[in-house]
């Protein structure tokens, strides 16, 4: 790649998420990251500006770019002068297809917060072959959809593979504990998911839409995941439908398809992966999954969507208080089984588990942030390392296929907390 103006440029820098990811790039990194706001509005971003001041007075220069996001040739303009894009406006679906088309038109690395599958099965679509081509890495859903899930695969597949030769033949995740709360913009975005599919909820669970045509033969063919309620033994707990699963599983699973086009194997010949949400007992996990339900089926319909949209929703750009996003955390954990070593019998023969513990602060306005500057200078900082570790080239890609062990040592050094060990 040519030599850039800047390492990264945040755009979207006057949203919700925006701000704070502006916030946490201030912070973390005062120096030794070249970096820009960009948006909409100069006014807006010049506000921006004036609140990082209050984190790094040396910000008071922070460049600002103006480029409206249907604006082709202000996006043009701006990622010809940077090494990557890191983006989150949204919806994706309506305003984010014209940024990915300049990023591979210019050679510009990709990174966004979005939850949208049917954004990424666009993208995929139109830009994937002539960004592999060019080597521009863009990756989606680097924010809380999908990193917890996606790396805390890739922990246990690592893990099993290292420390035992084998391949995983089933990963399984559950949402532990949680506390927080949506921002407008997140909650847009959802509305946007839900008109996209027509409140299709068999289009929504097709677990395997995101792999790649190439590797769909070599990869277990998915049953179509529909909420269900069961009491699992591992987690010791109920559990009940996990309202991101429709994301996130389609996700790890192009992790895996990638994997398999590129050495014929991915995770393991056998791969199969799900989600569900801990509750403490067996009405919470039923309420939870009808009221879930209930409410995936109003969005999907357009006049009950429109009206809570505009009475009952928060405003895109709205979200939740400082406070709230302080006492706000997260438990994730994911358990995979490996494939049975063949000529083994008896209690040797017992197959080998691993579990990752994935924790965290306020998952969308805390974490989100973190994975998103943190995957961003993947890019900019380990750009080599990534390549050949991971032997990326480029393309629509996944955080766990296109970082791997390098997001997630940089998310260590970041203080995340992130375990792997035999269950």
């Amino acid at each position: 790649m040519v030599a850039r103006e800047f390492d990264v440029i945040i755009y979207g820098a006057t949203g919700f998420t925006g701000l704070r990811t502006c916030q946490y790039l201030a912070r973390t990194y005062p120096q030794g990251v070249r970096w820009a706001i960009a948006g909409r509005s100069t006014a807006k971003l010049e506000e921006v500006r004036q609140k990082l001041v209050a984190i790094d007075p040396a910000l008071s220069t922070l460049p600002i770019v103006q480029a409206d996001a249907s604006d082709m040739s202000a996006l043009e303009a701006m990622t010809a002068r940077t090494k990557v894009v890191l983006t989150t406006v949204g919806p994706f679906l309506a305003h984010g297809i014209p940024l990915v088309e300049a990023c591979v038109k210019r050679g510009t690395h990709y990174i966004d917060s979005t939850g949208e599958t049917p954004f990424v099965n666009k993208i995929i679509q139109k830009y994937h072959e002539e960004a592999r081509a060019k080597n521009v890495v863009v990756v989606p859903c680097c924010g809380f959809d999908s990193v917890p899930s996606d790396i805390g695969t890739k922990l246990v597949v690592d893990f099993l593979k290292s420390e035992y030769n084998l391949d995983t033949k089933s990963v399984k995740m559950s949402l532990r504990d949680w506390c927080g709360a949506a921002s407008g913009g997140t909650l847009a975005s959802a509305c946007g998911i839900m008109e996209a599919r027509d409140g299709n909820m068999k289009s929504m669970s097709n677990q395997n839409e995101l792999v790649p045509e190439s590797a769909a033969s070599k990869v277990v063919p998915a049953k179509i995941s529909m909420p269900t309620i069961f009491y699992d033994y591992d987690f010791k707990q109920w559990q009940a439908y996990f309202f991101m699963s429709s994301t996130n599983e389609k996700i790890v699973k192009r992790s895996h398809g990638l994997g398999v086009e590129a050495d014929g194997i991915g995770y393991g010949q056998q791969f199969s992966y799900y989600e569900s949400m801990s509750c403490p007992g067996l009405f919470t996990a039923t309420t939870t999954t009808v009221a879930t339900i209930l409410g995936g089926i109003g969005l999907g319909i357009g006049p009950i969507r429109r009206l809570a949209q505009k009475y009952i929703l928060p405003a895109p750009g709205t979200g939740p208080s400082d406070a709230l996003i302080a006492k706000s955390h997260f438990t994730i954990e994911v358990i995979g089984e490996a494939v049975k070593p063949e000529n083994v019998s008896g209690e040797e023969g017992e197959p080998i588990r691993a579990i990752a513990v994935v924790k965290g602060g306020d998952p969308g306005y805390s974490e989100t942030c973190k994975y998103l500057v943190e995957s961003a200078l993947c890019l900019v900082k380990n750009e080599d390392r990534v390549r050949k570790e991971n032997k990326v080239t480029g393309g629509v890609l996944t955080p766990a296929h296109a970082f791997g062990q390098v997001l997630i040592g940089r998310l260590r050094d970041q203080g995340a907390k992130l375990t792997v060990s035999r269950l």
